[in-house]
């Protein structure tokens, strides 16, 4: 994790409150002194996400998500922390100071190396505007298609000329590296050095990030300057600023009307995004590629309730469908398929047939489970068993196990106990694994033994006043925590401010922090009371410690007969003091 200066996250902070930020996807309410909405992080339909303005952190009861502004903003956003600090600096008009890697190695060029890739793509999104516009092929192309003057510009729609250096000279006026052109994708380098332009010939789309920069391409050739050679479609590949799993097409403009209408529709390509836009349908993205990434998944699941996938009714399209459908489900979102007609894509069939007919097929839509259990009727019932089973294995949410299981069952017609078998032994297994293996918060590794309550009991107190964390090293507190976790987290409680501190809590430290310190938790006004509370309680646990230690003294013997009525004096003062309240 890449970090910046605290003083850069204070003022970010100060310019930008968490309430503000979340109020633009979330319909917020108040409930005693905190702000309420059902949680944007998975699918419910209570109150279980509360923010709690004074401390500038959130925290869902349901999901266990917890943090500050920047956690929030990346969730929402599947953005990570640096990517994150810079969009939110950018709006409140922050000047980021350098970075510096977590082993102190300063990253400044890495920054401004991503900084130029931005602006190149910037750059060579209006290239490719101003070539279409003076294109009269491609233009004739684009109106044959009926893809409307709006369109065109919500979509940065643009042209690659039939040219080896329009873009590269462009970049050369520009000054700008032109390895660094190579490295992001828009330029290649031949053999003997010479640079050339990557997209030649093709209508491009520009590929952008949830704040609306552009961060690659996807060119399609037109079929009236196609040599057939070329690829119907030329994609950016993986670059610093673009990953293809991360991404989905479209979404800067659909966003708000998925997060207002908790529902988004799926299509299989970029013209299909932008005839579902000109025809009303805001709330429309495509997946890049043929595969549905897991990350994908992820990102559509903190956006949306429910997933329409618009895909072809051939093979494959019904194939990707039934993939997509299973990814879906284990996660707990609706969802359903609309297939298309032989021949038929939604550009066609929105231009040709128009809306009503496009409605009517959504109307008769199947929903996602059902579409499962047609697909695996159609193979042998061992593939249909086996598939059913590691699905069943998948779901993340208890409540959909049983439901799911008996409506599997009864749709493939076998034995709901012969389809469960294995399935509950495997998840208890991997639970256990997960258990052994994932991260744990304080106060979880903190509740099976008194040893471990006491350490939930001291970094509670530390985590809700760490000004007092000198105090409390002066009673010996941070000698008293067993757990390795314990000790780690305390570290990091010593280590930095509270203004920073988030940023370098995992996840289940972020939750703990937030809960010892949340609306719901003690007021904060007893300092000096919890405080002494820790005091007696480390005091007890010394006195104990010492007349453990004489007892095992005693008991060794010793053939000295004062040096045993000495023991044995010290350990009854020692029982008495224990015993004193």
């Amino acid at each position: 994790m890449a970090f910046t200066g605290k003083d850069n996250i204070q003022e970010i902070k100060a310019r930008l409150s968490i309430v503000d930020l979340a109020r633009r996807y979330l319909d917020l309410r108040p409930m005693g002194n905190r702000l309420v909405a059902p949680c944007p992080f998975h699918q419910e339909t209570k109150p279980s996400f509360s923010i709690n303005e004074s401390e500038g952190t959130f925290y869902c009861f349901g999901c266990q998500a917890a943090g500050d502004i920047f956690d929030f903003y990346s969730r929402i956003n599947g953005s990570d922390f640096r990517d994150t600090l810079e969009a939110l600096a950018e709006e409140t008009g922050v000047v980021l100071k350098q970075y510096q890697g977590k082993d102190g190695e300063n990253t400044t060029k890495q920054v401004s190396h991503k900084s130029e890739m931005l602006k190149m793509h910037e750059i060579a999104t209006a290239h490719f505007q101003s070539n279409l516009q003076s294109h009269a092929i491609a233009s004739k192309y684009i109106d044959g298609r009926d893809i409307n003057l709006d369109v065109r510009e919500r979509y940065s729609l643009g042209f690659s000329l039939d040219a080896w250096q329009s873009l590269t000279d462009v970049f050369k006026r520009s000054g700008f590296n032109l390895d660094v052109a190579v490295e992001c994708g828009l330029v290649m380098k031949s053999k003997d050095g010479r640079y050339f332009d990557r997209f030649r010939n093709r209508l491009m789309f520009p590929i952008r990030d949830v704040n609306g920069r552009t961060i690659a391409f996807g060119g399609r050739v037109i079929p009236e300057l196609d040599d057939g050679e070329s690829a119907k479609y030329l994609n950016s590949n993986g670059t610093p600023i673009y990953k293809k799993s991360q991404q989905l097409f479209g979404l800067d403009v659909a966003r708000r009307s998925v997060t207002s209408q908790k529902n988004i529709l799926i299509t299989e390509g970029y013209m299909d995004v932008l005839a579902l836009y000109q025809f009303g349908y805001m709330n429309a993205v495509a997946v890049l590629g043929t595969s549905f990434p897991d990350e994908q998944v992820k990102r559509i699941s903190e956006l949306a309730k429910h997933v329409e996938l618009l895909f072809d009714g051939d093979a494959p399209g019904r194939e990707a469908a039934f993939k997509a459908c299973g990814k879906l489900l284990v996660r707990g979102i609706s969802c359903h398929v609309v297939l298309f007609p032989q021949g038929e894509d939604i550009d066609s069939l929105l231009k040709e047939q128009g809306k009503e007919v496009f409605e009517n097929l959504r109307q008769q839509s199947i929903e996602g489970l059902n579409f499962c259990i047609q697909t695996l009727k159609q193979r042998s019932p061992k593939d249909a068993v086996e598939w059913a089973r590691a699905f069943l294995e998948q779901i993340e949410m208890p409540e959909l196990f049983q439901p799911t299981a008996t409506k599997l069952a009864s749709g493939l017609g076998i034995d709901e106990a012969e389809l469960r078998l294995g399935v509950v032994t495997q998840k208890r297994s991997n639970a256990a694994k997960n258990t052994q293996g994932g991260q744990s918060s304080p106060r979880e590794s903190t509740s099976n033994s008194p040893r471990k309550t006491r350490d939930a009991q001291i970094l509670t107190v530390a985590a809700r006043y760490p000004h007092r964390l000198i105090s409390l090293q002066e009673m010996g507190a941070d000698l008293l925590l067993e757990s390795p976790k314990a000790r780690h987290f305390w570290d990091k409680l010593s280590q930095y401010s509270v203004e920073e501190i988030l940023v370098f809590l995992t996840d289940a430290e972020k939750l703990f922090w937030v809960q010892c310190r949340s609306a719901d938790a003690p007021p904060l006004d007893n300092e000096e009371g919890e405080l002494l509370a820790i005091q007696h309680l480390i005091k007890s646990i010394q006195k104990k410690s010492y007349a453990s230690s004489v007892a095992a003294a005693l008991s060794q013997g010793s053939n000295n007969y004062e040096t045993q009525r000495e023991y044995m004096r010290a350990l009854i003062e020692a029982q008495g003091r224990n015993n004193v309240q």
